[in-house]
């Protein structure tokens, strides 16, 4: 079931008036102990569970979105009744506070021995990889939407950052084609992730000075990008193209990835060399860094959907792409096309 306009326009309407009155009337020079009691609950209880009914619950959103608008909602409340009248809401969180951190801690706890035991029944064949097994275990707690993919997509760079030096490359697929050992992704990786050093380094001696939190937040960002190109590379390893017997999967690391039907081919011809400043057509997928060049262009009968991190999609209609051997695997799928013809 899908959250429809009539729903949102009802609880911003709920939500408009409960904090917009509650502004006012927390003001008012003659409220009485009775009132602030009433606004401080509708606040911190009326407003969540509003988002509840009307948002998460018709949406089939994951649940832990409830406890996301809660934490919202008391920042709210804070924000909205004065000091003068804090006095409910400051008992409240004297009591309120504790049982929610064990609440939390508790879920986190039962989540990861239940997440275990999903973990081992549904890869006990060893049919799917982490990232596939990962997807279906948070799946029903996350639902199909943007949330489930960013959570996915930095699950994806840790792993292909750090847990993947302790695997082999092991792709039980029909055909693989690699594309990063004649690709500049080894160098811009190295490039990069030197600069990034450098920088982390300096600047945070540097922000230091004026304030040692925003330092070690700017070293955390330099982390999460130095871990994010390391994971680009290795991606782009253990993530080959993959021809089947009937589909084609072009990709780009974990950053994108198109799969299409080998019948859905219209033509293939060698891509246009063009420089780095070059748009590229919104229609067209480009699985490669704009500082390489382009081997083959596919261009296809029907758009297919074309699959980013953090849950970008679109629909193209041509996909540029470059291999590691460009004419072997550009003659295997001209060899799938002509029997499929037959």
């Amino acid at each position: 079931m899908r959250v429809n306009r009539l729903q949102i326009s009802i609880l911003l309407m709920i939500l408009s008036i409960i904090m917009i009155s509650s502004f006012i009337i927390f003001r008012l020079s003659n409220i009485n102990s009775l009132t602030v009691i009433l606004l401080t609950l509708a606040l911190i209880i009326l407003c969540p569970l509003s988002i509840y009914f009307f948002l998460i619950l018709p949406g089939s959103m994951p649940k832990i979105l409830l406890y996301l608008s809660f934490i919202l909602c008391l920042g709210l409340s804070y924000f909205i009744i004065p000091s003068s009248q804090k006095y409910f809401f400051n008992e409240i969180l004297v009591w309120l506070l504790p049982i929610v951190q064990i609440s939390v801690a508790i879920i986190i706890v039962y989540n990861i021995v239940k997440g275990i035991i999903r973990y081992k029944e549904i890869n006990s064949n060893g049919g799917y990889t982490f990232l596939e097994t990962a997807r279906r275990l948070l799946e029903p707690k996350l639902g199909k939407g943007f949330f489930l993919e960013a959570v996915i997509t930095e699950i994806s760079i840790f792993y292909y950052a750090v847990l993947v030096w302790f695997k082999k490359i092991n792709i039980k697929r029909s055909e693989v084609f690699t594309y990063h050992k004649t690709s500049q992704i080894k160098t811009i990786v190295i490039v990069f992730s030197i600069i990034i050093v450098l920088e982390g380094a300096l600047f945070h001696f540097v922000i230091q000075w004026w304030s040692n939190i925003a330092a070690w937040i700017f070293t955390v960002l330099n982390i999460y990008a130095l871990l994010y190109m390391v994971g680009l590379y290795n991606s782009a390893r253990f993530l080959p193209h993959v021809i089947n017997q009937n589909s084609l999967i072009i990709r780009l690391g974990y950053q994108s990835s198109v799969e299409l039907e080998i019948r859905n081919i219209e033509s293939i011809k060698n891509a246009k060399q063009g420089g780095i400043e070059d748009k590229i057509p919104k229609d067209t997928y480009y699985s490669l860094l704009n500082m390489d060049s382009p081997q083959y262009e596919i261009i296809l009968k029907e758009p297919v959907l074309m699959k980013g991190t953090y849950g970008r999609k679109k629909q193209v209609k041509t996909v540029v792409f470059r291999s590691d051997e460009p004419i072997k695997m550009i003659d295997r799928i001209n060899r799938i096309r002509e029997q499929k013809s037959k």
